[in-house]
């Protein structure tokens, strides 16, 4: 062999130098934590999902919400209170009628059109769309409140959707906000404490 330098290789006088060595390699790896849902198992009684509210009447409550800087579910609660006493003066008119595509009562107003259209598979799609599709959820109800509005919709109340009621309760409620009726005043709430350091640093 000829003492030629190979032109791709490392020369002979050269060696290589060694790496650094690699940071995350020396930390230890530490197990996933598992969440604590203490709070979540003790509040579960407070929140409510219902199926089939009016996703602009439940855009509307968080719209709100977000204003007043307060949780969804505390706007929603406190327009569904409205609602329901307006509804137990006789200042709202609940009266709920057949609904030909289903076997309960419905409390939305008609036009005159059919209820559902028969495709060609002739499967019936609802003229309203498939609102019962929506499921909200709220949090901060008090148990009272959710077994009221749950007898309320009913066989042994009106017989409607739940969905339904809350819907026109809310709706009834926007309104009154709206025209300055009904008035939501946030309170602050204190959450968290934070140290205070004494003396001169």
């Amino acid at each position: 062999m000829s003492d030629r330098r190979n032109p791709f290789g490392v020369p002979h006088e050269q060696t290589s130098h060694a790496s650094p060595p690699d940071i995350f390699e020396s930390l230890p790896v530490a197990a996933p934590r598992e969440r604590d849902r203490t709070w979540e198992r003790k509040h579960q009684g407070e929140k409510v999902v219902y199926r089939g509210v009016d996703p602009k009447t439940a855009l509307r409550v968080r719209q709100i919400a977000d204003e007043l800087c307060v949780p969804n579910g505390e706007v929603a609660r406190a327009l569904l209170e409205y609602g329901l006493d307006a509804y137990s003066r006789g200042d709202l008119n609940l009266s709920p009628r057949p609904n030909p595509a289903r076997l309960r009562m419905t409390l939305f107003p008609s036009d005159g059109a059919p209820v559902g259209k028969v495709r060609k598979t002739g499967k019936r799609k609802s003229a309203k769309g498939e609102s019962w599709r929506v499921v909200t959820t709220w949090r901060n109800f008090s148990p009272e409140l959710k077994d009221e509005i749950g007898v309320l919709a009913s066989a042994k109340g009106l017989d409607v959707p739940v969905g339904e009621l809350i819907s026109t309760f809310l709706q009834y409620a926007l309104k009154a906000y709206a025209r300055g009726d009904l008035e939501l005043n946030p309170v602050e709430k204190a959450t968290r404490y934070s140290l205070a350091l004494g003396g001169d640093f």
